[in-house]
């Protein structure tokens, strides 16, 4: 299973890397998804839908682990998606708040540790809650945090250049923060953010998509803005202001402005791309200062994590509602424990082109209870690789064998170029070296080739092609005829007419998921506009029988 597999490292962090878990029973969540799936070109295979009807706030650790977790992991398994998912993240109406405690009923915490944690933080321990292991609420769980963080547990005493490194599912990571093959005493994460949130104190769907899509577009612009560390007399900046300084210092050495201002946010500033404060409660509309498109804004405090309507503090919702990519809070009382919380070196990571996910996971040591909430994939100082091919253009028909040769350039020399054949990893190559695509493995009709470069250095650093193409091989068609084709609106339906000769039925699916059947070689449905969410959105036929075939997708506007 996912948990004990050993395979050969594969690159992450872009949409092929991502499983994208959406609430098939919530409109806001398909809204979401619908959107991120179009801007970030996340494969239809990587979507997985779960009619998820328990409560939006929260839920029971036994209840996450077999409803939502298990199907998750069961999914990216049976996909054979393993080597190559980095990212299990959510779009909105899951529960963010998990009552961890009937997990492991027998066991005796350690003092002052609850057994109350985030969606996103259990899931980055996906380990822990598939065994049960109680360690999960542990401050030094996370190995993927470059050591030596024992001097910064309880507060940041000491913090120098610690490195940067990409992460990937496969890799394991050493208590030292080192990575290892060892797969006795090395530990294995899966990256994990919210979308958004819209229960309580959240964020509306409207707020979610424009941040989002802000997030999508910064993408490896490497901003002229400001970095602001906060501090103050409060114990929430000084669990960690001493190391404000070095982490500044470091960051102005990459060309980035960063800067220690004393206060609790900044006031009156044009440029803000980077927030770290220390207060419980701000109002960041009365504030002057804007954040620019893919900033990380965060503030320790207890509660900024915790989106009950009823509860005090100003919570992460109002960053992302000014235009952050990403914050995050706690869900529940953490105490005074830097661990819980990002360190400074999160704005360094980030800086050195570390996606969203990265930064917060390489600088969170304990992170079972801390929400998450963003765009995982946001990298805005990346320096993305570009990516080329010969021997294939889009929309090509294709038949029998095909050379494609790929090249690329990136910061450094490439480390290699991956082949995806309809979001599934294929194979590995050398820049420049020619393979061959036998396409008669395929079924007749539309095919996504996608090669994407990976970089040399530390980070990996993704860049990518997508190449729409006909495989040709049976004179097999197969037909999809919508109407509406497009503007449709939420309550209305859409008739879906489908066709291809000697197929014994026909599936119409949206991404992964089956809406509507036809049995025989010919039919119509009817599909409810609802069924698939407000958005942009695709449904595609697949026949079965012999021979099979796909039907161009066919692109619907869900108002």
């Amino acid at each position: 299973m996912w948990l004990a597999a050993t395979l050969d490292a594969r690159a992450g962090g872009g949409p092929e890397n991502v499983l994208l878990v959406v609430n098939s029973n919530s409109d806001s969540s398909k809204a979401i998804a619908n959107h991120y799936i179009e801007w970030r070109k996340i494969p239809a295979q990587n979507v997985v839908y779960l009619n998820w009807r328990g409560g939006l706030r929260a839920t029971k650790g036994e209840t996450f682990r077999s409803r939502i977790l298990m199907p998750a992991i069961t999914e990216l398994e049976g996909r054979k998606l393993n080597a190559q998912i980095d990212y299990l993240i959510y779009s909105s109406d899951f529960p963010w708040r998990i009552d961890l405690q009937n997990l492991f009923t027998a066991e005796k915490l350690p003092g002052g540790l609850d057994t109350t944690g985030s969606l996103t933080g259990t899931t980055y321990l996906a380990p822990y809650v598939v065994s049960r292991n109680p360690a999960i609420v542990m401050t030094n769980v996370n190995w993927y945090v470059p050591g030596p963080a024992d001097a910064n547990l309880i507060a940041c005493q000491q913090l120098a250049n610690v490195p940067s490194r990409g992460f990937r599912s496969v890799y394991l990571w050493d208590d030292k923060g080192s990575r290892t093959v060892d797969t006795k005493t090395g530990q294995r994460y899966l990256l994990s953010t919210m979308l958004g949130v819209t229960y309580g104190r959240g964020n509306t769907v409207e707020e979610i998509l424009s941040y989002l899509k802000r997030a999508v577009a910064a993408d490896g612009k490497r901003p002229r803005g400001s970095i602001y560390f906060m501090a103050n007399n409060n114990i929430r900046s000084k669990t960690r202001d001493a190391c404000f300084g070095g982490v500044a210092s470091e960051i102005n050495k990459l060309g980035v402005r960063a800067v220690v201002e004393r206060g609790t946010i900044p006031r009156g500033k044009p440029d803000v791309m980077g927030l770290m404060a220390g207060t419980r409660s701000f109002d960041w509309a009365k504030s002057g200062s804007t954040i620019l498109p893919g900033a990380i804004c965060e503030h320790l405090t207890s509660f900024g994590g915790d989106l009950e309507p009823t509860a005090f503090q100003t919570p992460l919702s109002e960053f992302l509602r000014g235009g952050a990519a990403g914050s995050s809070g706690t869900v529940k009382e953490p105490g005074a424990v830097q661990a819980k919380f990002p360190l400074p070196s999160i704005q360094l990571h980030y800086v050195r082109g570390s996606s969203l996910a990265e930064a917060f996971y390489q600088s969170v040591a304990g992170p079972y209870q801390l929400l998450i909430v963003g765009d995982p994939l946001c990298q805005p100082w990346a320096r993305i690789p570009k990516v080329t091919v010969e021997g294939i253009k889009a929309n090509q028909e294709l038949k029998g064998s095909v050379s494609l040769t790929p090249a690329g350039a990136g910061t450094g020399r490439l480390r290699f170029i991956d082949l995806y054949v309809d979001g599934k990893l294929t194979a590995r190559l050398p820049p420049g070296k020619k393979i061959d695509l036998d396409t008669t493995k395929l079924a007749d009709g539309y095919h996504e080739i996608r090669l994407v470069s990976v970089d040399s250095g530390p980070l990996e650093t993704q860049g990518r092609i997508i190449v729409p193409v006909t495989v040709n091989n049976r004179n097999t068609k197969l037909e999809l005829t919508i109407v509406p084709p497009v503007n449709v609106a939420l309550s209305a339906a859409i008739r879906a007419s489908v066709r291809q000769p000697g197929a014994t039925a026909i599936s119409v699916r949206q991404n992964s998921r089956e809406v509507a059947r036809v049995k025989g070689e010919a039919g119509e449905v009817d599909i409810p506009a609802a069924t698939l969410g407000r958005g942009p959105t695709t449904l595609q036929a697949f026949s079965e029988g012999e021979p099979r075939a796909a039907s161009p997708p066919v692109r619907i506007q869900v108002k």
